[in-house]
């Protein structure tokens, strides 16, 4: 077992700490462990490279969100031949000690499974978030029993459409042969878009219940809790792409308008309830999709969190 983890990083000073005490839960089960820095200040940047000792860190020049970043750290990892099975990691997950271990043995348990994930819980809970996911016509993604208990699950596995982008691992081959993320997508659906690809080329994706993690979602606006507004312009931008990519023009007008409707709607809801911090976030979905319709993949003001 030869386990190359992937974490990327953008001055996440408001969660650094707590990332740095999930790691001691598995770092010990690494072959190698890449941070790729998404060009963050170099006051963070020490901080980092103070703490995380024993990693090799690749320094970007550019914010290249999660699938650029994502992608110079695969290519690290497949330069070393070493390197059987390839994790990508958030740095909000928490994991059981030993559980990438028991992931890299359900990986190789069948080999038509290509990419794999250990039952996702919510924050310090035993309430499920993820247990693999099927695609919806919309190109969202519909977790396998989310917020039931763990203990109702029956299954020792689960075949999915797709797993979480934040927390998986693959064998290195579904990366020589499927290939890397798509960057246009700069950040969110990267899931969905390897999820349509590895089903074409008859990758099998898959949940263990072998072994738990919880996804913490550390999220920096402590005040109301949200993200930034650039998450729904993506979000919506990157269905609407994704649409026209695999299934063509009417699938990705029917996505587009789905996220049209969807977000008129919730912007007079939120006028009627005086929810003036959300109004941003339902405009900037309209601009999402709207230039994943037009084909605009460029970064804009919209797209780059800053």
């Amino acid at each position: 077992m030869k386990i190359a983890a992937i974490s990327i990083t953008y001055n996440d000073d408001y969660k650094l700490n707590e990332w740095f005490d999930y790691y001691q839960f598995y770092k010990d089960e690494l072959f190698l462990h890449i941070i790729v820095d998404n060009s963050s200040s170099k006051e963070y940047l020490d901080k980092v490279e103070s703490m995380f000792v024993d990693s090799f860190i690749i320094k970007r020049t550019s914010n290249g969100g999660c699938t650029s970043a994502y992608n110079d750290g695969i290519r690290y990892a497949l330069a070393n031949k070493e390197v059987d099975a390839i994790m990508l990691i958030g740095n909000d997950i928490k994991l059981e000690s030993g559980g990438i271990t028991k992931c890299h043995e359900f990986l190789k348990s069948d080999p038509k499974l290509g990419m794999i994930e250990p039952v996702i819980l919510k924050k310090d809970s035993l309430i499920i978030e993820d247990f693999g996911c099927e695609i919806s016509k919309t190109l969202f993604m519909k977790s396998y029993m989310a917020g039931k208990k763990v203990s109702d699950i029956e299954e020792n596995y689960h075949y999915a459409e797709t797993v979480t982008g934040g927390l998986n691992l693959a064998s290195r081959e579904f990366y020589e042969v499927v290939g890397l993320q798509d960057e246009n997508l700069f950040m969110y659906s990267d899931e969905v878009d390897m999820g349509i690809r590895a089903k074409k080329l008859g990758y099998k994706m898959a949940a263990t219940k072998a072994t738990y993690a919880w996804h913490q979602h550390i999220n920096e606006n402590k005040v109301i809790d949200k993200r930034h507004p650039f998450s729904l312009y993506l979000v919506a931008r990157n269905k609407v792409y994704l649409a026209k990519k695999h299934f063509g023009y009417c699938r990705s007008f029917y996505v587009f308008s789905y996220f049209i409707v969807i977000s008129m709607k919730n912007l007079v809801i939120m006028l009627i309830k005086s929810k003036f911090n959300f109004l941003k976030d339902q405009l900037w979905s309209i601009f999402g999709a709207l230039n994943g319709f037009l084909g605009n993949m460029k970064p804009n003001r919209f797209s780059v969190p800053n």
